[in-house]
């Protein structure tokens, strides 16, 4: 099921891309639309309608990101690809405050390392070990195996 939306939406942005005006078309790398072309389902029939707006239609998730993706890897400008970086930066940003804020991690302690990941207890669960776990750990601690 997955590999067929897949190639649905190949086939939809295929077929998009062919409607193109020349001059965003031939922006387009022909290895990207040969692979479109091999990897598109050739049993599908396209009902997209080209005097409505791409929101308007009847596309598949995968194939607005397929689309996004190509916009701004090949039609933007420079001007542009700048102003989308910005705002994905605004957005990740949002995204990181919602999580600090949601699971109370400090990310700018986490620097990778295992020990700067600051956690606050009562959002994690408690895992009780055994007597017996916690002097193996203590030994290979000691011999700094773990």
């Amino acid at each position: 099921m997955k590999m067929e939306k897949t190639q649905i939406a190949f086939s939809q942005v295929y077929d998009i891309i062919n409607h193109f005006e020349k001059d965003l078309y031939n922006k387009i790398p022909k290895k990207f639309i040969v692979f479109l072309q091999e990897n598109k389902d050739d049993n599908y029939i396209s009902d997209i309608d080209y005097t409505k707006s791409i929101n308007e239609q009847p596309l598949l998730h995968e194939t607005k990101v397929i689309l996004s993706i190509v916009y701004r890897k090949y039609i933007c400008d420079e001007q542009k690809k700048n102003k989308l970086r910005e705002e994905d930066n605004y957005r990740y940003n949002d995204d990181q405050k919602a999580l600090e804020e949601k699971y109370r991690i400090d990310f700018n302690k986490v620097k990778g390392k295992k020990q700067d990941v600051v956690y606050m207890q009562d959002n994690l669960p408690k895992v009780n070990k055994k007597w017996y776990h916690k002097i193996i750990e203590n030994i290979l601690r000691i011999f700094k195996v773990k």
